[in-house]
């Protein structure tokens, strides 16, 4: 399956703004229990906010990685 650049830089934004919601939802629940963002946990007891970092980080490399080349 091909795919263009510019459809996955389109995708992979819409990503990033999916992924700024959730960290957005983590913040107010970390400014509801007066905690940092850092110390927010799921319910399993993982950090909720470090996989939805790296999946920003992901996409940003992403992004990078897309750029042409001049």
């Amino acid at each position: 399956m091909d795919i263009s650049p510019n459809v996955l830089r389109k995708d992979t934004v819409a990503l990033i703004k999916q992924i700024e919601t959730q960290i957005d939802e983590v913040n107010k629940v970390a400014f509801s229990k007066n905690i940092e963002p850092s110390q927010v946990r799921d319910s399993a007891g993982g950090w909720s906010l470090a996989p939805l970092l790296l999946a920003k980080t992901m996409a940003y490399n992403t992004l990078v990685m897309l750029q042409n080349k001049k």
